[in-house]
């Protein structure tokens, strides 16, 4: 396999198909990075008023909480609108990407087979394969580095770090098998969209296509790559966005700007955080159609038995 090939095939696919970046991949990054923004800002806070760099009576998170509760308690009329609005984005951040990410795979994989789909027929086709690939997607949240670095800060925020440093050992493990698992189960959202498998036979396959395939570690090691890219990206753009918010908010409170300094502040992180959501959109459907490419290509080839006789 050229593996040069397959990756420029993937960015042309990726530059010639702007409309799936716009419609499939921009909306569930704008949520992503926001999220992330807030999961950082969180850590921040929570770590900053924790007793390894302050002696807070209580911790954020009660603070964060009761906080809420006052809003709420002296809003009492916007109580309604804040549950709906946040059940909303809450379903959108779970729901929108799962759906749309079997989309993209469907139409990425059929327009590379020439055939003429549109993207409402891919929403079609995604949500055919929504709920087994929504089952898969809970299940390797579970093994994502997210979870498991936020299991970690928990433990050395509130356990403190004598008790961290005794775990360190088993979460390095718990990380190392997380990893393990994430690349032999490689091609299972694959199988589950494109072959209409089940979850399970799904993560079968996806073991034994790896397997199989394992002279190709080469190839396994440039994806992994273009996924780490893309993390670094979003954290780089997670990290940036605050920052620039926290130092403008600063600059405005040390010179007194008029309003108006506060609205080219507001107008300045919006703009960055659209930059930031298009480019992890762009990176995004480039890593799918890389991933989709390769499993084509893979699931294509004749396994050769051994009975089976080469000429």
């Amino acid at each position: 396999m050229n593996y040069k090939t397959r990756i420029y095939e993937a960015w042309q696919f990726t530059q010639s198909n702007k409309e799936i970046i716009r419609w499939y991949a921009f909306l569930p990054a704008l949520l992503s990075t926001i999220v992330g923004i807030g999961y950082v800002t969180y850590q921040i806070l929570a770590f900053k008023s924790s007793e390894l760099f302050d002696d807070a009576p209580r911790s954020f998170a009660y603070t964060l909480v009761t906080t809420i509760l006052d809003f709420i308690h002296n809003n009492f009329e916007l109580t309604i609108p804040i549950i709906v609005t946040g059940l909303v984005l809450v379903l959108l951040y779970f729901l929108l990407p799962v759906l749309l990410d079997a989309s993209m795979i469907q139409v990425i994989a059929r327009r590379r087979h020439n055939q003429k789909v549109s993207l409402p027929e891919g929403i079609k086709y995604g949500l055919l394969r929504f709920l087994p690939f929504f089952e898969y997607f809970l299940l390797m949240g579970t093994f994502s580095f997210i979870s498991i670095s936020a299991e970690a800060a928990f433990i050395l925020r509130n356990l403190g770090p004598e008790v961290f440093k005794t775990l360190l050992p088993i979460i390095g493990i718990i990380l190392f098998v997380a990893f393990i698992l994430h690349i032999l189960f490689t091609f299972a959202q694959y199988y589950i969209i494109i072959d209409e498998t089940g979850v399970m036979d799904g993560i079968v396959k996806s073991c034994t296509l790896v397997i199989l395939n394992i002279q190709q570690t080469f190839m396994l090691v440039i994806l992994m790559l273009i996924i780490a890219v893309r993390i670094l990206i979003q954290i780089v753009l997670v990290i940036i966005v605050p920052a620039i918010i926290i130092v403008g908010l600063g600059y405005y409170a040390s010179v007194s700007l008029p309003e108006y300094g506060l609205i080219i502040l507001g107008g300045l992180s919006v703009v960055f955080l659209l930059f930031a959501a298009y480019l992890a959109a762009v990176v995004h459907v480039f890593s799918v159609a890389v991933w989709t490419y390769t499993f084509l290509d893979f699931t294509s080839e004749k396994i050769v038995h051994a009975r089976d006789t080469q000429a």
